[in-house]
């Protein structure tokens, strides 16, 4: 559910969203009770850092399938007039490949993804208007400054929740599953935290296929854990 405070935000989304012409034609999330739903549960986006957003671009993608299961909700935001022109110019291109390539029942038609962006969210659409899953998709969201990984990991170290889960595991954690790790930027919006974490992560199973582990949300102003959560990574 959007947060108090982000109304406005979730209305400027709504206000200037673009349907991709499959999601127009199959009615999804298109009566006045979806576009409500729409406005709830619109995620709450904060920037990155100490900027602000300049403008930002939302659109309701295609799936691919026809009937579409779930669609796509994109939102590429922007810190700065330059990148804004650059997704503009980008997505106006896309809106002309779109028209084009839309012919019965050609599953090639292409999409939203991939649009310049400062940030670039996706998150699930159901057929009813509810959002969920609503992720950051930003290739540098892995891109943490060395000192600050080795920050972020230092304070989970010293932090309660990993010394108990230490302790809890002495003995039975194999040594080649590794030490903490720093692997993202994790946004309020994935988190349903306030402010902008980095994820630490720390293995406690693998195989050939799948990794899970236990997942660290520190806050490095407040030089605090803030969240844990389990995790799971699949391989391929």
């Amino acid at each position: 559910m959007t947060k108090p405070g982000f109304e406005a935000q979730a209305e400027q989304i709504l206000a200037s969203l673009q349907r991709h012409p499959r999601i127009v034609y199959q009615e999804i999330a298109g009566d006045n009770d979806d576009v409500e739903r729409l406005r709830r549960t619109m995620p709450p986006l904060v920037p990155f850092g100490d900027r602000s957003y300049h403008g930002i671009l939302p659109m309701i993608d295609w799936d691919h399938r026809l009937p579409t299961k779930t669609a796509i909700l994109r939102i590429y935001a922007y810190y700065t007039e330059s990148t804004l022109r650059a997704g503009v110019t980008e997505l106006q291109s896309r809106t002309q490949q779109i028209a084009t390539k839309d012919k019965y029942p050609e599953f090639d038609v292409p999409d939203f993804a991939g649009i310049t962006a400062d940030e670039a969210y996706e998150g699930e659409v159901a057929r009813n208007g509810v959002i969920t899953k609503t992720r950051l998709v930003s290739a540098w969201r892995r891109d943490i400054d060395h000192k600050l990984g080795r920050m972020a990991v230092q304070i989970t170290r010293q932090s309660e929740h990993f010394r108990k889960l230490a302790a809890e595991t002495r003995g039975q954690r194999p040594d080649y599953l590794g030490d903490l790790e720093s692997v993202s930027w994790t946004p309020p919006c994935e988190s349903n935290l306030a402010m902008w974490t980095v994820d630490v992560w720390y293995l406690m199973y693998l195989d050939a296929s799948v990794g899970k582990g236990r997942s660290f949300l520190v806050d490095l102003e407040q030089q605090q854990v803030v969240g844990v959560r389990e995790f799971v990574v699949r391989a391929g």
